[in-house]
């Protein structure tokens, strides 16, 4: 196939690229390979921009992980050219929405946004090689036939039941020691409440709600049932055990409240931000993909939970705004993957920024279940060429490349929004849901 969405009048297409990672080098190559011509601002000022818009140049590419930078960039490239072409990097939709509204020959794409969908897909099935979004739904990419195809998505979300029974799970297996002290309270108090009830029912001839209040009304007030007085002296050593016990639980309950009132509550007790504890897909490292590829799975109907080492990061307060659940630790700890139930998920998907880190954690996660399914994020192609010849390491994705050569094709002219790559092939997906691999000796042949 050929790349039908970029004209044969590109192979000299002038590129303002403005960036300086590793991003923007993988869009450079890829856009040289294609026989753009590149001029790259690394770090620059405006006069830097003033002085490079000066000469012919047909698109204007911006990459920053800093969403006010690309921002003030792009502001700043249309104050001096307005009406270029503009291609910016920006994350939050918030901002996107701004600079779209003040620039109108914008577009604006996410690095997150680029690279999520293939990065989901595997965590559900390593047949798919991404997840397509339409405007009915999403779709599945899978091979057929030798070749990407996109189909009806046919992962089956956890029925109502299952759904209720891990709620529970949840409860009665709380994942913080607040958590654990406050549920411990309640239940010692209820069950103490209980006993002592019953007991008064047997043994004082008291009705059910007599007992239960006589019950609930010594164990309040600390006082003994005034029919306590008369009963026997066995039953008075049992009463005086049970109101005992009681205060014991209800200073545990109101420890847990305490702690839980004033801690940051990453993990909820029930609800939507309660631990999954089985079938469940586990995301180390919450940047900004592993945001975004929490809230893709969840709309799956896949549970999620999230796993970031630094509880000051940026997103981890996002996440909680999203009912997402997060644990604070290491992802390459085995305690860590224990407490989040790692023999019963589903897959771990490790997207940390740091790739030997992720080649760490996916070890760590394979020696507590060897079979998992896991998925490594990607970008640097010595790394994983080493380490997959030694280690099961699952599937793999290169985000740069992916990230990297969409940008390019934007800039060359195509309106695919979404990129996979197969076979070391980078494939575009048009709106319209049209794959198309692009080939950059093609591009450049015109």
């Amino acid at each position: 196939m050929d790349v039908p969405s970029l004209s044969p009048d590109l192979a000299h297409t002038r590129i303002l690229l403005i960036g300086n990672d590793e991003l923007t080098g993988v869009t450079r190559r890829v856009l040289r390979g294609a026989g753009s011509i590149v001029t790259n601002l690394r770090d620059p000022s405006d006069r830097a921009i003033l002085t490079a818009l000066r000469h012919p140049v047909d698109t204007v590419v911006v990459i920053s992980d800093d969403d006010h930078i690309s921002l003030r960039i792009g502001l700043v490239v249309e104050g001096v050219r307005p009406g270029v072409p503009l291609i910016v990097t920006v994350f939050d939709r918030d901002v996107a929405d701004e600079l779209e509204r003040a620039v109108p020959n914008v577009r604006v794409m996410s690095m997150a946004d680029i690279v999520v969908p293939t990065l989901a897909g595997p965590c559900l099935d390593d047949r798919l090689l991404s997840v397509h979004r339409t405007a009915n739904g999403l779709r599945a990419v899978r091979v057929v036939d030798g070749g990407p195809q996109i189909d009806p998505i046919d992962f089956p979300g956890p029925r109502r039941l299952t759904r209720l029974i891990a709620h529970l799970e949840a409860i009665m297996r709380p994942h913080d020691l607040s958590a654990k002290v406050l549920i411990a309270g309640v239940i010692g108090f209820a069950l103490m409440l209980g006993v002592d009830a019953i007991s008064a029912m047997l043994v004082l001839h008291e009705s059910v709600i007599e007992g239960l209040y006589s019950a609930t009304d010594a164990i309040v007030t600390v006082g003994p049932d005034p029919l306590v007085q008369h009963g026997p002296s066995w039953f008075k050593l049992f009463s005086a055990v049970t109101m005992i016990g009681a205060l014991a639980f209800t200073a545990l309950v109101t420890a847990g409240l305490v702690n839980r009132l004033f801690d940051r509550r990453l993990v909820a007790i029930a609800g939507r931000r309660c631990l999954p504890r089985t079938n469940h897909v586990v995301v180390v490292g919450l940047g900004q993909v592993g945001l975004r590829l929490c809230l893709l799975l969840r709309e799956l109907g896949a549970p999620v939970l999230a796993i970031e080492s630094d509880p000051d990061a940026d997103y981890v307060a996002r996440a909680k705004d999203y009912a997402i659940p997060v644990v604070i630790g290491h992802g390459g700890s085995g305690f860590v993957l224990r407490r989040v139930s790692l023999r019963r998920a589903r897959a771990l998907a490790a997207v940390t920024s740091d790739e030997v880190e992720n080649v760490a954690i996916v070890v760590s996660a394979h020696a507590e279940r060897e079979e998992l399914r896991t998925l490594l994020r990607a970008g640097r192609g010595e790394v994983r060429n080493e380490t997959r010849a030694l280690l099961r390491l699952g599937a793999v994705r290169d985000v740069y490349r992916i990230g990297g050569t969409l940008l390019a094709a934007a800039a060359l002219g195509s309106r695919a929004s979404e990129a996979f790559l197969h076979e070391q092939t980078v494939y575009l997906v048009t709106p319209e849901g049209l794959i198309e691999p692009f080939h950059e000796s093609a591009a450049a042949a015109g």
